[in-house]
């Protein structure tokens, strides 16, 4: 069979199909690829993350210099309290020893009304080591003691406290001591600190 074509009318032209208005150019992009808007953002990323870290160092280097500033200014105030304690010291050590001075010792006594005694008398203890014997008075009438009751308090213990009664004893003579030999030194020991 044979086929025939149908004859053309004419007024009647073929029109192409609608074309897009502009052709798309697609291509195959690498895996690592990153569009411009991205890079972009990225950009102003680091851009402002550099601006702060910028700013947090040169504010970090300001307050060390402030600190510093003030730790210097604190040492300065301490070594001028030292110094100022160090004078204060020299002075009252000056001031102790004029008034531990054997010269201003005298003369306070002397205005005090004190004398130099006529003569010196040293004790020495008895030999052996044994008390020496006290001094006897007779009382006529003795007073009765009284002591206090002990306690089974944690309180301190009192003394025994004795009242002598007024009596007229007569005086009794005792045998003086043998002064002993007078020492070598005449100025007293001073303490040494």
């Amino acid at each position: 069979m044979a086929v025939r074509l149908a004859p053309a009318r004419p007024g009647r032209a073929l029109q192409p199909d609608a074309t897009p208005a502009e052709p798309r150019h697609l291509r195959v992009v690498p895996p690592d690829y990153v569009s411009t808007q991205a890079r972009r953002r990225r950009a102003r990323r680091l851009v402002v993350l550099g601006g702060i870290g910028v700013a947090s160092a040169l504010f970090g280097v300001v307050a060390f210099h402030v600190v510093l500033t003030q730790s210097q200014l604190n040492l300065q105030h301490l070594r001028t309290q030292a110094e100022t304690a160090s004078v204060r010291q020299q002075q009252l050590r000056l001031q102790a020893a004029q008034l531990e001075s054997p010269e201003r010792v005298v003369h306070d006594a002397q205005r005090l009304g004190m004398v130099p005694p006529a003569s010196v008398r040293y004790l020495s203890p008895s030999p052996a080591g044994t008390p020496a014997p006290a001094p006897r008075t007779t009382p006529t009438t003795a007073a009765p003691r009284t002591t206090a009751p002990a306690r089974a308090t944690s309180q301190p213990k009192t003394p025994a406290t004795t009242t002598p009664a007024k009596t007229a004893a007569k005086p009794m003579t005792t045998t003086p001591a043998k002064p002993a030999p007078s020492p070598t030194t005449t100025a007293p020991a001073r303490p040494t600190r």
